[in-house]
């Protein structure tokens, strides 16, 4: 059995796993640890997925996501997202499209790498439109670890609309083996409204492990469990996640 072939079906156990432990539900977190690095004539398609089969029943209980990624040139990326979710009505209702541009503010041979994406988000129904600041950084160090930070801002706009900026951060260690998977952790913290900021124990924290790792010329595959830390968070989520290059 090849290496990809084991990682393919360890990262399946590991989806499978995280969802026969699920016991409350949230909704769920398509969201990623994402780098800032731009490559020049990069393009590529995602699907993403995540689940808590607790809730399943309701409009959070199944997130699934589309994206499709092209470089514009060394610099710049632009990056188009649609969402939809479960809900009691259907299991596709449409949940948000979304508009990004990735900005890399760093040179190819920096160790630290860093940049800026603007994001603008269409939702459905009377939900709030948002207008989004992200700023991302990369650390590279020795023997293939690396580390990423982020902070993620945005703004509602709309009659919906919640005062104040909602401040969120993400982080991730992790190590690329020489068989070509890269494993470690990932942490996602969601502060709430600068207007209301809540205590601890009501904002969501969520960690967990993560493989990411080819498993075909082109074609990646990332999944993982995150468990929440807080009163507030999911008490499990499960991720899928498979990239094709072009």
């Amino acid at each position: 059995m090849t290496t990809s072939i084991k990682m393919c079906l360890f990262s399946g156990l590991v989806f499978l796993g995280a969802i026969a432990m699920a016991s409350e539900a949230s909704a769920q977190n398509t969201g990623g640890v994402f780098g800032p690095e731009v490559t020049e004539g990069h393009k590529s398609i995602q699907y993403r997925g995540a689940i808590n089969p607790d809730n399943a029943i309701d409009q959070f209980g199944f997130a699934q996501r589309l994206h499709y990624q092209q470089a514009i040139n060394g610099d710049f990326m632009w990056r188009i997202i649609g969402q939809t979710r479960k809900t009691e009505s259907s299991d596709l209702d449409f949940d948000f499209l979304q508009a990004e541009l990735f900005w890399e503010l760093s040179d190819d041979e920096d160790k630290h790498k860093t940049g800026l994406r603007f994001d603008a988000r269409l939702t459905d129904g009377d939900r709030a439109e948002q207008l989004g600041l992200n700023w991302i950084n990369h650390f590279n160090f020795d023997n293939g670890w690396h580390a990423r930070a982020l902070v993620l801002t945005n703004v509602q706009i709309g009659d919906t609309a919640a005062d104040g900026i909602n401040v969120q951060t993400r982080g991730r260690v992790g190590k690329k083996l020489e068989s070509g998977p890269i494993l470690g952790v990932e942490l996602y913290s969601n502060y709430g409204q600068t207007s209301n900021i809540s205590r601890f124990s009501d904002q969501s924290h969520t960690i967990g492990p993560f493989i990411e790792t080819p498993i075909a010329e082109k074609l990646s595959l990332f999944a993982g469990p995150l468990f929440g830390l807080t009163s507030a968070s999911p008490d499990v989520e499960a991720r899928l996640w498979l990239t094709r290059g072009f």
